[in-house]
């Protein structure tokens, strides 16, 4: 069984932020191909499970509003000899049905089950296709079951 993992993206904006600061600062080259990545201090205990179909969930303005699919995690070690871990993502993100949650402080194990669902991909240069919704009027939204 796969493993997702949750993330609070730190200073971001939006999901378009996202992309913007991945495309700009967060990229390498992975098996021939550009990818995204961000790192943490400790490699995660289900990193293997984590690679086979697992995803980064996104938590920003306190909802969960994306995913990006992970493709390795990888244990490397900085300058000063310090072990960190970078995880290595697909460029593409995918937006989810918003679900509220609290900003969380590094990261935590999401369960499958209680993923939000997937909506569609997000197009950075369709600016109507990627109209965010304040979180509370999405919540809203999906209680009344049109989200």
């Amino acid at each position: 069984m796969h493993v997702n993992f949750l993330r609070t993206g730190v200073g971001v904006e939006s999901v378009s932020h996202l992309h913007e600061i991945q495309s700009t600062y967060r990229q390498l080259k992975q098996s021939g191909q550009t990818c995204a990545f961000l790192t943490t201090r400790r490699t995660p205990t289900r990193a293997n499970d984590m690679v086979n179909g697992g995803s980064v969930y996104w938590i920003i303005k306190r909802q969960i509003c994306a995913r990006q699919e992970i493709i390795d995690v990888q244990t490397l070690e900085d300058d000063e000899g310090k072990a960190y871990c970078r995880i290595v993502m697909s460029p593409a993100i995918m937006l989810t049905s918003p679900l509220s949650h609290r900003h969380i402080q590094g990261w935590r194990y999401l369960t499958p089950e209680k993923a939000p669902q997937d909506l569609r991909p997000f197009d950075p240069t369709d600016k109507n296709n990627n109209v965010e919704i304040d979180p509370k009027m999405a919540e809203e939204l999906a209680e009344l079951g049109l989200l």
